[in-house]
C-alpha cells in the first residue's frame, strides 16, 4: 500500500522533489563548532544588530547576550525588567536598527532597547490573538512589510476563528505600524511536502530569518532537523535536511549582512553543553 504521506507529497510537488539549499553545506557533516557558555546550554534565539553584534539569549531569562561567533564567549550581557528579571518562556530575538524585539510561546511580544553590560532595562509588552496551543518559536523582522514574522510549530489557526488546512505550519505577521497581528497567517508551511522529502515524521519550526541579500526566509526545524528556503510570498524554494551528528537539537537561527548564517543548537546539560554552528555562504 502507497504511503499516505507519499501521495500528498507527489500532489503537492507534482512529482517532483525540490532542490536542497544551495547556498550553504548544509551537509557538511565535519563543519566545526564552537561551545557555548554553562549560562547558553539552553540557548534558544539568535539575531544580528545592525552593526553586526550577535545576540543571543536561553528560553527562561529575559538575558540578553552578546557572543562572539568565532568562540562562543560571552562578551557582555544586560537584563531585561526593573528591578526584577523577567522570567517566561522567552523563544526568539529580532531586531530592528536600535530597537530588540522577543517573542514568547504565547505569542506576546516584548519591546525594548539594548543596554550597557549588566544593566536592567525597562520593556513594553505586546500582546497577540496567538496561544499557547500555536506555540510560537520563531521571530524574525522583514524590513520590506515593517512586520515581525512570528513562526508557529503548534496549530495554524487562531482560536478556530480562521479555516486553516491541516498538516500546515503557520507564520503570522505583526505589523510595526499599527502593532496588531494579521489574523491570516503571512505564510502556510505544507509538513507533508518537507516530510516526504527529508524522511521524517514532523516538521516544527524553531526558528525564522530573512536572507538580506536575497529577501526570501529561511525556516529551521528541530523536530525534523531540517532548514527550508521561501520566498517573500511564500512559496517553498528548497530543502536540507541537517546532519544530527551537527546538529542534534537546532533552536536558533541568524543571518549577518554579509549573508553569514549562524545555527545555535540547544545543550543538554554539563557533558552536552550548547553549540553554534557557523556557516559561510557559499
Amino acid at each position: 500500500m502507497i504511503n499516505l504521506l507519499f501521495i500528498l507529497f507527489w500532489l503537492q510537488t507534482d512529482g517532483k522533489a525540490l532542490p536542497e539549499i544551495k547556498s550553504y553545506a548544509f551537509n557538511n557533516k565535519k563543519i566545526p563548532s564552537v561551545k557555548l557558555a554553562a549560562a547558553l546550554s539552553e540557548a534558544s534565539g539568535l539575531a544580528f544588530t545592525g552593526e553586526g553584534r550577535l545576540l543571543a539569549h536561553n528560553d527562561e531569562q529575559g538575558i540578553i547576550y552578546e557572543i562572539d561567533p568565532r568562540t562562543g564567549g560571552i562578551r557582555q550581557r544586560f537584563f531585561i525588567g526593573k528591578p526584577l528579571i523577567y522570567r517566561d518562556d522567552l523563544e526568539d530575538i529580532a531586531t530592528k536598527k536600535d530597537t530588540i524585539f522577543m517573542v514568547n510561546s504565547s505569542g506576546a511580544i516584548l519591546r525594548f532597547l539594548p543596554g550597557k553590560d549588566k544593566e536592567k532595562v525597562g520593556f513594553q509588552t505586546f500582546k497577540t490573538p496567538l496561544s499557547m496551543r500555536n506555540d510560537v518559536e520563531g521571530l524574525a523582522y522583514d524590513p520590506v512589510t515593517d512586520c515581525l514574522l512570528l513562526a508557529c510549530k503548534g496549530e495554524a489557526g487562531i482560536e478556530f476563528k480562521n479555516s486553516v488546512p491541516a498538516q500546515q505550519r503557520a507564520v503570522y505577521a505583526f505589523s510595526l505600524k499599527t502593532y496588531k497581528l494579521a489574523l491570516q497567517p503571512r505564510f502556510l508551511i505544507p509538513i507533508a511536502k518537507i516530510t516526504a522529502q527529508i524522511k521524517e515524521t514532523d516538521f516544527a519550526p524553531s526558528a525564522i530569518a530573512r536572507h538580506p541579500r536575497t529577501g526570501n526566509f529561511l525556516v529551521l526545524a528541530a523536530r525534523g532537523n531540517a532548514i527550508v528556503e521561501l520566498e517573500a510570498k511564500g512559496n517553498l524554494l528548497a530543502i536540507s535536511a541537517l546532519p544530527k551528528s551537527v546538529h542534534a537539537q537546532p533552536e536558533g537561527l541568524a543571518i549577518a549582512a554579509d549573508g553569514t548564517l549562524v545555527i545555535c543548537n540547544e545543550g543538554a546539560g554539563k557533558d552536552k553543553p550548547g553549540r553554534l554552528v557557523v556557516y559561510a555562504p557559499q
